[in-house]
């Protein structure tokens, strides 16, 4: 345990505690994008909202439903039989021959016989048997109207009416799947030809009594047919919902099928909490962390990273998943993600930007269930914004780098798109979104940049020249009041730039903390050599401790002003550390032969502290 002691300091539980809230909200921020509990449907299934595919969806069950529809409706491989079709015209014609010689026979008798009434009696009986053995059901009644009441051009049409839809459906492919079908289209093709009740319902009787099967189903294709029907819906018309498609659009009734892909994509907003998601949620960004904690480990001895450094890289990271979780899943093309290596490079340190820029990267693939190219974008571009928002230093120049990252991801996705064989056309609207992220992203970085600045008191560049500039306040008061100094500071600040540039340290930031290491010196300007010029020195009519006192004074005033005037934390420090604790020699000296050398040496020394950083050391 003693080993692992220094690794429980107060900083690094606090720390680890920000870190632990930070992956806790990124979780939970990546869940709700994925799956949203928010209902999406009222209680009568009509849509709340629209609801948007937030990636791509095989719909496989709806996809095995359609491959069974299809196999169901492909016809079957039928043996035909023709002379099941001859005998059938063969019957009917038989029937209706038989019928025309009982009605001639009827009209003949009708005129000669004197017995007519016991004559037709027993014809009608004749003709109900016959009928009855061919299957038709026929009364008295109707037999009467078809025999002898019915005038020859009424039954002449009755007949036409029935061969000719007759033969329309004998001549299909009859087969027991499909004889009862073709039966109804039979009754109704003659329902309006045919206005009585009685004789339509004869019609019908007589399509049923003579139609014959006259194709038999071969089981084995059949089955092989329908079985490569069912694989080709299977492997080639796969039902798939594309990422950002609208499922429903709000006010819609929803069907059982969208409310089944609802269901399955996780959209509907009824199920309950999925502990299951969550906690795959949570390992992923845990093992995630794992390549930036290597890399800490790499690389802290080349950089410090403070606390201050980890809440600034996770306030990033909830600020991003923030607007991740706002932005629409179809506008993701559009979401700023390079304003996270932008800002880290500029607050942090531009190797840390890169690492965490490429977890996130991996991470959001994972939220939208991406391909490849589209996490290949997000590493490349975001490894070149951290370069660019390093290496530029002038807030438009870094505008205009905006662009480039934009123009870099587009020939990205068209090597990406050129690999697969894809047309570029394709991808234009793609092209454009990546333009205008880089824009964005930028614009965003330029917008935000001062804000942490001034919240996380962090020095950078971009505020480092805007203190360096000579119209800034305290500089033209400084040149004002106290013009020597002024001068003096500049020679300093352009010595201690170099100098810091040699060793590999910040000349930006030497130079502009020695623009400002002696404001202090404006509160008594006239008790320092510089601004006194040709005026009489104060300090030959006060005591030596008196004149100590007033000279290290000015650091300690000088951090004051720099406090009133908001300057960063890095450049008050080398206004208390340029001198360090040294001693003030000559009125050291001067206090000497006046107390005949009784003088404690720490009494004369500057109260201020050592410098902490290169930067300071140098102006110091």
């Amino acid at each position: 345990m003693k080993k692992f002691k220094h690794l429980f300091t107060k900083n690094n539980i606090i720390s680890g505690l920000i870190i632990f809230v930070t992956l806790a909200l990124l979780a939970a921020s990546a869940y709700f994008k994925m799956i949203p509990l928010n209902r999406t449907l009222d209680e009568n299934n009509f849509a709340l909202k629209n609801v948007y595919a937030p990636y791509d969806f095989y719909d496989e069950e709806g996809t095995a439903a359609l491959a069974d529809i299809v196999a169901d409706e492909t016809p079957p491989v039928l043996i035909q039989r023709f002379d099941a079709t001859f005998t059938a015209f063969e019957d009917i014609a038989l029937f209706f021959d038989d019928t025309d010689l009982l009605r001639a026979d009827i009209a003949k008798n009708q005129l000669d016989n004197t017995n007519f009434s016991t004559y037709l009696s027993n014809r009608i009986s004749s003709y109900i048997l016959m009928c009855g053995q061919n299957g038709i059901v026929i009364n008295n009644t109707t037999s009467r109207l078809l025999l002898m009441d019915f005038s020859d051009a009424q039954y002449a049409n009755f007949k036409s009416i029935v061969t000719e839809n007759f033969s329309y459906i004998q001549n299909w492919d009859v087969f027991e799947g499909n004889r009862e079908e073709l039966l109804d289209e039979y009754e109704e093709k003659t329902r309006y030809s045919i206005l009585d009740s009685k004789l339509n319902q004869l019609s019908n009787d007589i399509a049923n009594a003579f139609l014959r099967i006259n194709s038999i189903i071969n089981i084995e294709e059949t089955s092989a047919t329908k079985s490569a029907a069912r694989i080709d819906v299977l492997e080639n018309q796969m039902i798939t919902i594309t990422e950002g498609s609208l499922i429903i659009a709000q006010g819609e009734l929803a069907d059982a099928d969208t409310i089944r892909i609802l269901n399955s994509m996780d959209l509907s907003g009824t199920k309950q909490f999925n502990e299951k998601v969550f906690i795959g949620i949570v390992l992923i960004l845990m093992l995630l962390m794992v390549p930036i904690f290597v890399f800490k480990v790499l690389f802290s001895k080349e950089k410090k990273y403070t606390k201050r450094h980890v809440v600034v890289i996770c306030v990033l990271l909830v600020l991003l998943f923030g607007i991740i979780f706002i932005i629409p899943a179809d506008l993701s093309l559009y979401i700023p993600v390079f304003l996270l290596p932008m800002l880290i490079a500029i607050l942090v340190d531009e190797k840390m930007a890169i690492i965490v820029g490429a977890s996130a990267a991996v991470f959001l693939g994972f939220i939208y269930k991406s391909d490849i190219t589209y996490i290949a974008i997000l590493i490349s571009g975001g490894t070149l914004s951290a370069y660019f928002a390093k290496k530029i230093i002038v807030r438009l120049r870094l505008l205009a780098s905006g662009l480039l990252i934009g123009v870099f991801m587009v020939l990205v996705l068209l090597a990406a798109t050129f690999a697969v064989n894809g047309n570029p056309m394709d991808r234009i609207i793609d092209m454009l979104a990546l333009l205008v992220n880089g824009l964005i992203s930028v614009i965003l970085v330029l917008g935000l940049l001062p804000l942490f600045e001034s919240v996380f008191n962090i020095i950078t560049p971009f505020k480092l020249l805007e203190l360096a500039n000579p119209n800034s306040p305290l500089l033209k008061r400084l040149l004002m009041e106290a013009p020597g100094t002024y001068h003096h500071s500049l020679m300093v600040g352009n010595l201690a730039e170099e100098a810091s540039n040699e060793i590999g340290a910040n000349g930006l930031l030497a130079r502009v903390g020695a623009y400002y290491h002696d404001i202090g010196k404006m509160s008594r300007p006239m008790f320092f050599k510089e601004i006194q010029g040709s005026e009489e020195n104060p300090h030959n009519k006060m005591k030596p401790e008196l004149s100590k006192l007033v000279i290290t004074s000015h650091t300690k005033e000088g951090d004051e002003i720099a406090k009133k005037y908001k300057l960063p934390h890095a450049i008050r420090d080398i206004i208390i550390e340029h001198h360090g604790t040294t001693q003030v020699k000559y009125y050291y000296n001067k206090a000497l032969e006046s107390n005949g050398g009784d003088v404690d040496p720490d009494a004369f020394r500057y109260q201020g502290s050592r410098p902490k950083s290169k930067e300071s050391a140098v102006v110091m």
